[in-house]
């Protein structure tokens, strides 16, 4: 799937944000707060437990365990898309069988971590390719504790303080431009209005 299709996708269906982790969950509720994800609110199925515009569930049984037991027509929408928002391809993904046909599956990656959007806001991206040259096996979020020296980098408390709007828009196209497509994956940019 492309950009353009994944953004007719969204606009045409209930919307549901599956978060890996906090990062992106504080994401996504900044993105949705600010109004600037191309999915409109009304389109985007709140967690009914902790009425967020997300989930932090992340098995395919659980989620359809909570969400799936409902219908997802009307006002011009139809069906779910369950929008994951991960670092990596490992994980696997797979509704039950019942629900297979029900809902599409998309996912949006943000790796090698999230914290590779406060590497960009930082402007510390120069940086940070030095330093995973010398060591591949440097993660963002030590970079950003050793050499950013932000050590609550994926601390709710910290996230919500560091992020705002205006801040994470640019974070995430200055991440965008500057990562590969070559593989067809799709990131948190093509959320963007």
């Amino acid at each position: 799937m492309d950009r353009d299709e994944l953004r007719r996708l969204l606009r045409s269906s209930y919307v549901l944000f599956s978060c890996e982790g906090t990062a992106e969950a504080v994401c996504i509720q900044k993105l949705v707060d600010a109004k600037a994800l191309v999915v409109p609110r009304a389109n985007i199925v709140d967690d009914p437990i902790f009425f967020t515009p997300y989930t932090r569930l992340r098995k395919a049984d659980d989620i359809a365990g909570r969400f799936l037991r409902t219908t997802f027509e009307g006002e011009g929408l139809s069906g779910l898309t369950i929008c994951r928002i991960v670092d990596s391809r490992s994980g696997r993904f797979r509704l039950p069988r019942q629900f297979e046909n029900d809902c599409a599956i998309v996912s949006l990656f943000t790796r090698p971590e999230v914290e590779m959007l406060v590497i960009h806001a930082m402007d510390a991206y120069d940086e940070w390719i030095k330093m995973s040259r010398r060591n591949w096996q440097l993660k963002p979020s030590e970079f950003c504790k050793g050499q950013l020296d932000l050590a609550h980098v994926k601390e709710r408390g910290f996230l919500e303080g560091f992020w705002d709007a205006e801040k994470l828009v640019k974070a995430i196209v200055a991440y965008d431009a500057r990562r590969s497509h070559a593989d067809g994956e799709l990131s948190l940019g093509a959320l963007l209005t």
